[in-house]
């Protein structure tokens, strides 16, 4: 018999923190009420071993390395049941939050939910501690809400997941998702929160912020080009209704409001961003690859 909501798991190599999440969805309070699927995507380590030692989780193995390719079979594995959630395999969220999200998406409307954010930034150094910091700061929680991206989760009711076909081959799926739907139909619950991993220092900040800003530019390039292929995956950007340089627009428009308490936070934040961005450039210029799994 089908769950009351099929959560989706993408996992490369994450035996270290995966067994956070499925204990939560091990949870007594829960377990046995969602078809959930850890699909495994490339990984060279114990991922699928510590993954199927949980009751309730089906684990799937695919060969190639690709968080789409992770997505989609999920999508296949979970037919029918909605609603859908799509989980990283490294956040933190308690059986109550999940149960929040489920309870949202549950309806015939076209909706698009994720959970508050909280930044586990304890083993952090300042540097990074000041970075997070800014996201925290009402100015940019207030766009932040009005985009579900850099959540590490987020779902969609039945008629939501219809809007588009299948996740594309691209680095920034959250963004790809957030495209699909205007502020009306998203929504960020307060009584849902998920706790983010974040690096430890500023090296490993401004490498995952480099990623982040590939993925952006990657997506931008998608749009930019669209009807310009036959591609029938880069056709699925027809409708979106964003792009980064519209959500950058809003961000700019949003430091008007900016308290004086939170100015140094924020122009240190834009400032790793320009970093990340620059260094980005440079490795273009010389020909590197940045990987993403």
């Amino acid at each position: 018999m089908p769950g009351r909501a099929s959560i989706v798991i993408p996992a490369y190599n994450e035996e270290r923190r995966i067994g956070g999440l499925l204990r939560t969805l091990s949870d007594p309070s829960i377990r046995g009420m969602y078809d959930i699927y850890v699909v495994c995507n490339g990984c060279t380590d114990r991922t699928r071993e510590v993954a199927q030692g949980y009751d309730g989780i089906v684990v799937m193995e695919i060969e190639g390395a690709g968080k789409h390719l992770a997505l989609n079979e999920g999508d296949r594995l979970s037919g029918d049941t909605y609603p859908r959630l799509y989980c990283d395999a490294d956040i933190q969220i308690s059986a109550a939050s999940i149960t929040a999200l489920v309870e949202a998406l549950t309806t015939d409307d076209v909706r698009a939910a994720g959970p508050s954010v909280r930044f586990d930034v304890k083993n952090s150094t300042w540097t990074v501690k000041l970075f997070y910091r800014a996201l925290e700061s009402s100015t940019t929680s207030r766009w932040l809400s009005g985009h579900l991206v850099g959540r590490g989760l987020y779902g969609a009711s039945r008629a939501a997941r219809q809007r588009f076909g299948y996740f594309p081959a691209l680095f920034a799926d959250d963004l790809f998702f957030d495209s699909q739907f205007n502020s009306s139909e998203k929504v960020t619950l307060l009584d849902a929160e998920v706790t983010l991993w974040v690096p430890a220092n500023l090296r490993d900040l401004i490498r995952g912020e480099v990623r982040v800003a590939q993925g952006n530019q990657q997506y931008g390039v998608a749009k930019f080009n669209e009807g310009r292929t036959n591609d029938p995956v880069l056709k699925q950007y027809d409708e979106l209704e964003a792009t980064p340089e519209t959500h950058a627009s809003e961000w700019r428009s949003s430091l008007k409001g900016l308290r004086t308490r939170d100015v140094f936070p924020v122009l240190f934040h834009l400032g790793i961003l320009a970093t990340a961005r620059t260094i980005l450039a440079a490795k273009k210029l010389r020909g590197h690859e940045i990987h993403w799994r």
